[in-house]
């Protein structure tokens, strides 16, 4: 009688393949594709360090940018605005860019940042207005005080920024200010003798000593030494002796308000009223 085998049955272990072949054939398939991607890896890091790759990205880049300017986007105007002291030449060559140049190939923010580097500029914005103009904002630098130091004198603005240091004399009606971090320390400083226009008009300069307070030097040749804190208060006791007593217009040599609540004075041979000064207004 004939058996009949059973369905499903597993076939005979003489026909199967070894677990060991088909490792070896994974590992084989493997290290294809290993030795493939390295390939093709080490391939590409030898075109990109030929220089190949990064030759061909330019290559296109310059074309599709070159395509554009023939379609239209390309430079024709550049527009100022906010510009009132900044040299407009000055800006514009900054600015780097020429007329017929694809509009797409400026550096925005390289541009900006040459422009910034201005003295007069204390910001910029550029923008570009399809499909031919460059628009230019720029914010000015606000000139504050004349410092002088070394010999030189330079424009300063509010926070101790260089202007310029040629074309002064339209500015001489500006305060002078004199020393070693004067021009950090400035802006406090006028802001509050606004409150003193008697004391004010009589300044020739504020002279920043040891880096930490001022002494105010008076045209007639008084010295007012101020203190290190309270300046306000300082000043208007000043202000108060000049309105009672006409305490600047006599025979002073100097006039200490560094000790508190008080007020020191030292005067010359004649404490009488002098003469008063013929300086310059401010």
């Amino acid at each position: 009688m004939r058996l009949i085998p059973k369905i499903g049955a597993t076939k005979n272990k003489s026909t199967r393949r070894p677990p060991v072949n088909r490792r070896r054939r994974r590992m084989i398939v493997t290290t294809a594709c290993v030795a493939g991607i390295a390939a093709v890896t080490g391939g590409a890091w030898q075109l990109s360090a030929n220089g190949w790759i990064d030759a061909r990205m330019k290559a296109l880049s310059a074309s599709a940018l070159q395509v554009s300017a023939n379609a239209g986007l390309r430079v024709d105007d550049v527009v100022l605005s906010g510009r009132q002291n900044a040299e407009a030449a000055e800006i514009l060559a900054a600015l780097d860019i020429e007329r017929g140049s694809p509009i797409f190939a400026i550096d925005m923010n390289a541009a900006r940042e040459r422009v910034e580097s201005l003295g007069w500029v204390r910001s910029a914005e550029i923008a570009r207005r399809l499909p031919d103009v460059v628009f230019v904002r720029v914010v000015e630098r606000q000139p504050l005080a004349i410092w002088q130091f070394d010999g030189q004198a330079v424009l300063v603005d509010r926070v101790g920024k260089t202007i310029q240091r040629t074309g002064l004399d339209a500015f001489a009606h500006l305060p002078l200010i004199v020393g070693d971090g004067a021009p950090e320390h400035a802006a406090q400083l006028i802001d509050l003798l606004q409150a003193y226009p008697a004391v004010a008009q009589a300044i020739e300069a504020a002279v920043r000593v040891s880096e930490r307070r001022w002494n105010l030097r008076l045209r007639n040749g008084i010295d007012v030494r101020l203190p290190e804190l309270n300046i306000s208060a300082a000043l208007t006791r000043l202000d108060d002796f000049q309105r009672e007593h006409a305490l600047l217009d006599r025979d002073v040599v100097a006039v200490d308000l560094r000790v508190p609540d008080r007020l020191i004075v030292r005067v010359g041979r004649n404490s009488a009223p002098r003469p008063k000064s013929e300086g310059k207004d401010t």
